[in-house]
C-alpha cells in the first residue's frame, strides 16, 4: 500500500490549500452576505458570539448553524482539530454558501472525528474548500440528502482499517462534486455512491488505498484521478450506473496477494452499467494476479483486449505500455502526459496542486479536445528550475560574478526575468542578465555564508531560487616558479619552464628576460616551456616580472648555466714527443713549451671545442718538475696539472680550454722531459653529427663500485697480465641514457712494472695507456670512459695488480631529461674557468697555513666565488698532494658522511696531482680528507658543472 500522509500540515501546506482554492474562493470584501469566522485559539471565541474576527466562533457547527446564503465562513486552523460538523446551510446557485479555511493559518484546517468528521445533512449550495476531515475507521465526509454541494482541495483519511466508506453520498443526493482531493485510507472504499444519487463528479483526485463504488447512480464522472489500490478495485460501477471514467490512472500498489478477498478488476462496469458508461483515455496497471477490466461480467487482461470486445478504452494504455510511477506521478516522456481527453466531462482547468494544463513540448499531443491534458490527478509542469548558483573562488577585494544557473529542458525564453542575488554580507544586487558582479571587503572566519538567488517573471511570479555556500579568503599573493635546465644535445641553450601561481586577479603583463642582454619575452600563458639560446658558456640569471590587475607586481629569478657538452672520443693518442707524434721528437727542456693542435685532429670537431680532456703522462724526467697545461696565446696560469720526480711515470687527466687556434700548450718546469698526451673526450657547445655521444655531468655520492682487494665488483684476487676486468656500475647507470663515467681508478700491489687502460672496448689489447705503476707502488688517476649501459673495461697489461675503481659521477645524454630513462641521473653542461688555485695550506689561500693531519678535513666554500655560481653541481679541480709523512689518500667530496673512496694515493714524500669532479655540498663548500700522517694540499680549479 502507498506512503500515508498525516493530517497535522505544516503552515505551508495550509497556505497551499488556500492558494489552489480557486473561483469558489472569494474574500469577505468581493462576497456578497455576512463573513463569520472560527478561531479556536483566539482568545475571545465564542460559540455564542456573532462570529466575527474579533470575536470569532470557537467551533465550526455555530458558525455552520449561523451562517446564510451567501455568507462565508472563514476557519483558521491551529494544530487542534475541530470537532464534527453537520452543515444544514442552504444557499442558493448566486449566493452558496462557503466554507473556506482562512489565510494565513498556522497550520492545516482539520475536522476529526471518531465517527463522521464532515455531514452534509439537507444542504443546499455550499462549497467547502480547504477543509480536512479525518476519522477512526467510518466516514469522514457523509452527503445525506444534499444538493449542489461542493468539497475540494482537500485532505480525507481514515486512520484505521474498516469497511466503511471514507466519503459516501447517499441516494437522495444530488449535484456533489468532489475534486482536487487527495483520499488516503488503509482498506475499504474511498467513496461511495448509493442507488438514487444523481450528477455526482470526482476530478483530480487523489486516492491511496480505496477506490471509487457507484450502485444504481445516475451520472457519475470520473475525470483525471489517480489510484493506487491494494487489492484493485479502483473502480466499481453496478447497477445500472450510468457516466463515464475518462483519464484515470489505476494502479496497483504494492504486491499485496490479496488471497483472501480475489483480485477484483481495476475497472469493474458491470452488464447493468456497461450500455451507460464510457471510458477511455485511462491507463491501468493490475496486480500480476489481478486484471485490468471487468466489463459486463467479462475479464479483458489489456486495453487492446477492452477496445476490440466492447469498443471502450481504445485509448487506454495499460501495463503493456508502461508501468505507471508510484502515485502516478509522470516523468518526463511519459506516455501519460498530453494523452488525455481535455473534453472529458468533469476535467479540471487545474491539477490537484493547483497547477494550469500545459503543452509538453518534448511529448507528441495524443489526446482529444480542446486543449493539453495529463492523465491522472497530476499534471506534469514545466521542468524549469533555478538550479543553482556558479561563483568562481572568492577572495577579498577581488570582483567575484554570480550566475544564477537553470534546469530548462524545454527551453524556454528567460527574457524579462528578473534576478536577486544576496551574496549573504548584507549586500543585495538586483539584475536582469542572470548575473552580478560583487566585492567582498571580509573574509568568511567563523564559517561559509550564503548566498541567495531568486528569479521572478515579468508578472511577479516565482520561478525560483537556489543557494550556495561561500567562502571567501584573503587573496593569496602574486608569486611564480621559475626553473632552467639544459639539453645535451643543445649545451648552448636552457629550456626555462615558468608556472604562476593561482592569481584571483588577470595577469596584465608578463615579462621575462635572460640575463644576457638579450630582448625581454612577453609571456601570455599562466605556464609554459621557453628555450633560450646564449651566446657564451656561463651561468646566468633568468628573471620573470609579473603585474596583475590588482597592482600587483612580483619578480622571480632563477640561474640558467649552459656551457659544453662532454663527447667521449678515446683513449687516443695525440702527443708523444718520442716518436714525434703531435710534436718534433725530441725532450721537452727546462721553461719548454709543447703546442699542441686538437681542433681537427684525432676526432675532434674543427670549431665549436671549448675544452679536451687529455691523460698527460710524463717519462723519463731528469728532474723533478711539474707540467701546466692551458690554452695556446694565452698567459700561462700558476697552477700545475702535472708534478713528477725524476725518473718516474706519471700520468695525470687533464681538462685544459683550448686556444682561439686550435692548440694547447704544455709547459714544464725543470729539467728535461718526454711528454705523452691521450685524447679523452672533448667539450663541445655545438651539436656532433651523432647527438646521442653527447652527455652532460651528473655528480653521484662516490662509491666504490671495484677492489680486487675484497672481491667488490670483482672476483677476489689481484688480476693477472694481459688480463680484461669487466666492471658493472649501479643499477640507476643502466639505462640508455648512461655513455660515461667519472671514476678515480688506483693500481696497488704490483708484482711487476706495468699500466692499466680504462675502455669501453673489451679484451683487445689497447695502444694507449690510463695509469702506469712500478712494483708495489699505489697510484692513482682519473678516467672518463665511455660506459654505455653502465659497463667499462679494465686492460692490465703485465704482473698481477690489484684494481681499485671509486665512481665519481656519469655522464648523460638527452635521455635523461625526457624520461625514457627514469632511474638515470640528469646531467648538466661544463663550463671552462682560467685555473685558478684556490686552496694551498702551505702558503695559507683558502685555509690556515699548516699541513692537514691525520684524519682532518678541510672545508673550503667554492659555490660564489671564483666564478662558481650558487647551484653548480659539482666542480672540476686539479688536486695535489705535497709531501705526506706517511703514505696515506686524499679524499674529496660534498658533504655528508665520509665516502669509502680516494681521490690522491700518495706515497710518503710525494708530491702528485690528480683531475677530481667533486661535488658541491649544499652549503656551497667541498671537503677534503687526509687519511693518515699530515700533508700539503693544493686545488686548483679548472671549471664548473651545471
Amino acid at each position: 500500500m502507498g506512503r500515508r500522509h498525516p493530517l497535522v500540515a505544516s503552515a505551508s501546506l495550509a497556505v497551499l490549500f488556500v492558494g489552489c482554492l480557486g473561483s469558489g474562493a472569494a474574500h469577505a470584501d468581493t462576497v456578497a452576505g455576512t463573513a463569520l469566522y472560527v478561531d479556536d485559539a483566539a482568545a475571545g471565541c465564542s460559540d455564542t458570539g456573532p462570529g466575527s474576527a474579533a470575536e470569532p466562533f470557537c467551533q465550526i457547527q455555530p458558525a455552520a448553524d449561523a451562517a446564510a446564503a451567501g455568507d462565508t465562513v472563514w476557519i483558521t486552523g491551529n494544530g487542534t482539530p475541530y470537532a464534527p460538523v453537520t452543515i444544514r446551510s442552504t444557499g442558493t446557485a448566486d449566493a452558496p454558501v462557503r466554507f473556506f479555511a482562512a489565510s494565513g493559518s498556522s497550520s492545516s484546517v482539520v475536522v476529526a472525528g471518531k465517527a463522521s468528521a464532515v455531514t452534509f445533512s439537507g444542504a443546499r449550495y455550499v462549497d467547502m474548500a480547504g477543509i480536512r476531515v479525518r476519522t477512526a475507521g467510518a466516514t469522514a465526509l457523509a452527503v445525506a440528502d444534499s444538493q449542489h454541494i461542493t468539497y475540494r482541495v482537500a485532505y480525507a483519511q481514515s486512520t484505521l482499517a474498516t469497511t466503511a466508506p471514507l466519503m459516501a453520498v447517499d441516494g437522495s443526493s444530488s449535484d456533489i462534486s468532489l475534486t482536487r482531493l487527495h483520499v488516503v485510507l488503509p482498506s475499504g472504499p474511498g467513496f461511495t455512491a448509493a442507488a438514487g444519487a444523481r450528477n455526482i463528479t470526482l476530478a483530480g483526485d487523489l486516492f491511496e488505498g480505496g477506490g471509487v463504488e457507484a450502485a444504481g447512480t445516475t451520472g457519475i464522472d470520473l475525470a483525471g484521478d489517480t489510484f493506487s489500490t491494494v487489492c484493485g478495485d479502483a473502480v466499481s460501477l453496478t447497477d445500472g450506473t450510468s457516466g463515464s471514467v475518462e483519464n484515470v490512472v489505476a494502479r496497483a500498489d504494492g504486491t499485496t496477494t490479496c488471497s483472501g478477498t480475489g483480485t477484483p478488476a481495476e475497472i469493474t462496469v458491470d452488464a447493468a452499467s456497461a450500455p451507460q458508461i464510457t471510458a477511455d483515455h485511462n491507463a491501468v496497471n493490475p496486480l500480476s494476479t489481478g486484471t485490468d477490466y471487468d466489463w459486463a461480467g467479462t475479464a479483458y487482461a489489456t486495453a487492446q483486449a477492452l477496445g476490440a470486445g466492447t469498443g471502450q478504452g481504445t485509448h487506454d494504455l495499460d501495463q503493456t505500455d508502461l508501468t505507471i510511477p508510484a502515485l502516478g506521478l509522470p516523468a518526463e516522456h511519459s506516455p501519460l502526459i498530453d494523452s488525455g481527453d481535455a473534453d472529458a466531462p468533469g476535467e479540471q482547468s487545474t491539477d490537484i496542486d493547483g497547477h494550469s494544463r500545459v503543452d509538453d513540448p518534448l511529448v507528441p499531443d495524443t489526446g482529444a479536445g480542446a486543449g493539453h491534458v495529463d492523465r491522472g490527478a497530476t499534471e506534469f509542469q514545466d521542468p524549469l528550475t533555478v538550479s543553482g548558483v556558479v561563483m568562481g573562488a572568492g577572495y577579498v577585494g577581488v570582483p567575484v560574478t554570480a550566475t544564477a544557473r537553470f534546469g530548462n529542458p524545454w527551453s524556454d525564453s528567460l527574457a524579462g526575468f528578473t534576478y536577486t542575488f544576496d551574496f549573504g554580507d548584507g549586500t543585495t544586487v538586483t539584475s536582469t542578465t542572470g548575473s552580478a558582479t560583487h566585492t567582498y571587503t571580509q573574509a568568511t572566519t567563523s564559517g561559509d555564508i550564503q548566498v541567495v538567488v531568486l528569479v521572478d517573471r515579468a508578472d511577479g511570479t516565482r520561478v525560483g531560487g537556489a543557494d550556495v555556500w561561500y567562502r571567501v579568503d584573503p587573496a593569496p599573493d602574486l608569486a611564480s616558479t621559475v626553473g632552467c635546465g639544459t639539453n645535451p644535445s643543445a649545451p648552448d641553450a636552457a629550456t626555462c619552464e615558468y608556472a604562476i601561481d593561482f592569481d584571483p586577479y588577470a595577469i596584465t603583463s608578463d615579462q621575462i628576460t635572460f640575463g644576457d642582454g638579450s630582448k625581454a619575452v612577453s609571456a601570455t600563458a599562466l605556464s609554459d616551456t621557453l628555450k633560450h639560446t646564449y651566446p657564451g658558456p656561463g651561468t646566468y640569471t633568468v628573471t620573470q616580472k609579473i603585474t596583475d590587475a590588482g597592482g600587483r607586481t612580483v619578480t622571480t629569478t632563477a640561474k640558467a648555466t649552459v656551457g659544453a657538452a662532454f663527447v667521449g672520443a678515446g683513449p687516443k693518442r695525440l702527443l708523444d714527443t718520442r716518436n714525434g707524434t703531435g710534436a718534433p721528437k725530441r725532450t721537452v727542456g727546462a721553461g719548454g713549451v709543447v703546442r699542441l693542435k686538437v681542433l681537427g685532429v684525432g676526432g675532434v670537431p674543427a670549431s665549436g671545442v671549448t675544452a679536451v680532456a687529455l691523460n698527460v703522462t710524463d717519462t723519463g724526467a731528469t728532474a723533478t718538475s711539474y707540467v701546466t697545461a692551458y690554452p695556446d696565446g694565452t698567459t700561462r696560469p700558476t697552477a700545475s696539472n702535472l708534478n713528477f720526480r725524476a725518473g718516474q711515470v706519471d700520468p695525470n687527466l687533464v681538462t685544459v680550454k683550448v686556444g682561439a687556434d686550435g692548440y694547447v700548450d704544455l709547459y714544464n718546469a725543470h729539467g728535461t722531459v718526454n711528454l705523452v698526451a691521450d685524447l679523452e673526450g672533448y667539450y663541445t657547445t655545438k651539436a656532433v653529427k651523432d647527438t646521442q655521444d653527447m652527455s652532460g655531468l651528473a655528480p653521484v655520492t662516490p662509491t666504490r663500485v671495484l677492489d680486487t682487494r675484497s672481491g667488490t665488483g670483482a672476483p677476489k684476487g689481484a688480476v693477472g697480465p694481459r688480463s680484461t676486468t669487466t666492471v658493472t656500475l649501479p643499477k640507476y647507470t643502466r639505462g640508455g641514457a648512461t655513455v660515461g663515467a667519472v671514476l678515480d681508478v688506483t693500481v696497488t700491489g704490483g708484482t711487476s712494472s706495468g699500466y692499466i687502460t680504462v675502455a669501453c672496448d673489451g679484451p683487445n689489447p689497447p695502444t694507449t695507456s690510463t695509469l702506469d705503476y712500478r712494483a708495489g707502488q699505489t697510484v692513482s688517476n682519473l678516467v672518463i670512459p665511455c660506459a654505455y649501459s653502465g659497463v667499462f673495461h679494465i686492460y692490465n697489461s703485465a704482473g698481477h695488480v690489484q684494481l681499485i675503481a671509486d665512481l665519481q659521477a656519469v655522464y648523460t645524454d638527452d635521455l635523461a631529461n625526457s624520461g625514457e630513462d627514469p632511474s638515470a641521473r640528469v646531467g648538466g653542461p661544463f663550463v671552462g674557468t682560467t685555473p685558478t688555485r684556490f686552496l694551498d695550506t702551505r702558503t695559507g689561500l683558502g685555509a690556515a697555513a699548516r699541513p692537514l693531519g691525520a684524519n682532518g678535513t678541510l672545508t673550503v666554500k667554492v659555490a660564489g666565488v671564483h666564478g662558481v655560481p650558487a647551484g653548480a653541481s659539482a666542480v672540476l679541480v686539479n688536486l695535489t698532494g705535497v709531501a705526506p709523512t706517511a703514505n696515506t689518500h686524499l679524499t674529496a667530496y660534498g658533504d655528508g658522511s665520509l665516502p669509502n673512496v680516494s681521490d690522491d694515493n700518495l706515497a710518503a714524500g710525494q708530491t702528485r696531482p690528480v683531475l677530481a669532479v667533486v661535488p658541491v655540498g649544499a652549503d656551497g663548500s667541498v671537503r677534503i680528507h687526509n687519511a693518515l700522517g699530515s700533508v700539503g694540499v693544493v686545488a686548483d680549479l679548472e671549471g664548473y658543472f651545471g
